[in-house]
C-alpha cells in the first residue's frame, strides 16, 4: 500500500469518538422512553415527562441514523483488503452469535420483567420460557429481538453493501467518486445535496412502510438508513467530505436548529407527545410533505454537526478511547436488560420523575461498567457479547 492510500485510509478518532458518543447515549435515550405515555420496553412510569417527551422526540429523529452513518464508517474501515468471503465471515461471527444470543438468552430476561411490571404472574421462569418461543409475537406475547434489530439490519446492510463497497475501493470507484465529489461541489456545501436522496425515500416509501421493527414491514426505514451506512463509509473513503463537514458545521448548526423548530412548532402533537403531520384523520399532502422535509433535513444536518464538530476537536488518539471503543459493543448488547431490571425496581417506587431518571441513568453505567470487567477475562463467552477480538488481520 502506498503512503498516500494509506493516509486516505487511515484511523480516523473523531470518527471513533462519534462513535462511542452514539452508542452513550442510548443509555440515556432508552431510560427517558420509560418515562413517555407509551413506549418499548413496557416498563411505563406511572407519570409521563412531557420534557423528556420532547428529548425523545427530539434524539429519535437523528440517533439511528447517526448509529447507522458511524457504522458505515467502521466497516469500511474493517473492509481493508478482505475478500467476499473473508468479509462475509468476519461480518457473520460479529454480529450473529450477540443477535442469537440476545434473541434466546437476554431478550427473555428483558420481557418476563416486563410481563411481571404489568401484571402478569408465571409459575416459574422457565414455564414462561418455553411460552417465549411459542405464545406469539411481542408486545401482545413474548417473542422479540428487541434492541438486538440493530445487529439483524447491520448484518444485511453489511451483505448488500459489499458490492458498493469493494467498488468504492476499486481504482474506478475512487475515480468516479472523485469526479462526483467535484462536479457537485460535494467537498464544500454539495454535502447538503444528500438530503435529496433520503428525502425521495421518505416522502414514497413512508407511507407504504411505516413500519415497525421488523424488517417485513419496515423498508422505508430500513432503505433510509441504508442510503446512510452508505454515506458513513463514503465519508470514511474521503476526507475531503469530513473537512467540508468541518468547515460548514456552523451553518449545519443553525440550519438544524431551523429545522427541528420549525418541526416541533408545527407538527408537536402535545396529547400523543410525539411529532405527527396529521390532524386527526384528515390527510394533508402539503403538510406531509413539509413534515418529511423537515424531519428528513433535521436528521441530517444534525449528523453534520456531529461530524464536523467531532472532526475539528476531537481527531485525536488517546488511551480512554481505545478502551471505550473497545467496550461499545458489549455494552450495546447489555445497556437494555439493565435499564428493564433498574426500572422494574425503581419506577413503582414514590420518587419524583427526575429522581428516578437520576438513580436509572447512574445505576445503569455503574453496573454496565462492572458487567463489562467481570465479563472480559471470561474470553469463551466474548464472541456472543461483542467483546472485540484481540487477533490482528
Amino acid at each position: 500500500m502506498t503512503s498516500s492510500c494509506h493516509s486516505q485510509y487511515a484511523r480516523r478518532y473523531d470518527l471513533d469518538w462519534l462513535r462511542v458518543i452514539a452508542f452513550l447515549v442510548l443509555i440515556y435515550f432508552h431510560a427517558a422512553v420509560a418515562f413517555l405515555p407509551d413506549g418499548l420496553p413496557l416498563t411505563i412510569n406511572a407519570e409521563p415527562s412531557a420534557t423528556l417527551s420532547v428529548l425523545v422526540a427530539l434524539s429519535h429523529n437523528f440517533r439511528l441514523a447517526l448509529l447507522f452513518f458511524v457504522s458505515g464508517c467502521g466497516v469500511f474501515f474493517a473492509l481493508k483488503h478482505r475478500d467476499k468471503s473473508r468479509f462475509f465471515r468476519e461480518r457473520g461471527a460479529r454480529l450473529l452469535p450477540p443477535l442469537l444470543f440476545g434473541i434466546c438468552v437476554l431478550v427473555p430476561f428483558m420481557v418476563y420483567l416486563e410481563k411481571q411490571y404489568l401484571g402478569e404472574s408465571f409459575v416459574s421462569f422457565w414455564s414462561y420460557y418455553a411460552a417465549y418461543y411459542t405464545s406469539g409475537i411481542y408486545p401482545e406475547a413474548y417473542l422479540s429481538w428487541h434492541h438486538f434489530w440493530f445487529l439483524a439490519y447491520l448484518y444485511l446492510m453489511c451483505i448488500l453493501a459489499w458490492p458498493v463497497l469493494t467498488w468504492m475501493r476499486s481504482e474506478q470507484g475512487k475515480q468516479t467518486l472523485n469526479r462526483f465529489t467535484i462536479r457537485w461541489r460535494m467537498h464544500e456545501h454539495g454535502i447538503f445535496y444528500l438530503i435529496v436522496p433520503l428525502l425521495l425515500v421518505e416522502i414514497f416509501l413512508r407511507p407504504l412502510f411505516p413500519g415497525f421493527r421488523n424488517l417485513v414491514q419496515d423498508w422505508a426505514s430500513f432503505t433510509h438508513w441504508f442510503l446512510i451506512f452508505l454515506a458513513g463509509a463514503w465519508f470514511a473513503m474521503n476526507p475531503r467530505l469530513l473537512l467540508a463537514a468541518e468547515k460548514w458545521r456552523r451553518t449545519s448548526a443553525l440550519l438544524m436548529v431551523m429545522s427541528n423548530a420549525l418541526l416541533f412548532m408545527l407538527f408537536w402533537r402535545v396529547e400523543e407527545a410525539h411529532l405527527y403531520p396529521f390532524k386527526g384523520a384528515e390527510i394533508d399532502v402539503l403538510a406531509y410533505l413539509l413534515f418529511c422535509t423537515l424531519r428528513i433535513s433535521a436528521a441530517w444536518f444534525c449528523i453534520l454537526v456531529c461530524v464536523g464538530y467531532a472532526a475539528r476537536y476531537l481527531n485525536t488518539p488517546s488511551s480512554m478511547l481505545t478502551s471505550l471503543n473497545s467496550a461499545v459493543y458489549p455494552v450495546f448488547c447489555l445497556h437494555l436488560p439493565v435499564l428493564v431490571f433498574l426500572e422494574f425496581h425503581i419506577l413503582p417506587l414514590p420518587w419524583s420523575i427526575a429522581m428516578k431518571f437520576f438513580a436509572i441513568t447512574s445505576l445503569a453505567l455503574v453496573l454496565l461498567i462492572v458487567l463489562y470487567f467481570v465479563l472480559m477475562p471470561m474470553r469463551f463467552i466474548h464472541p456472543v457479547f461483542g467483546f472485540k477480538s484481540k487477533h490482528k488481520y
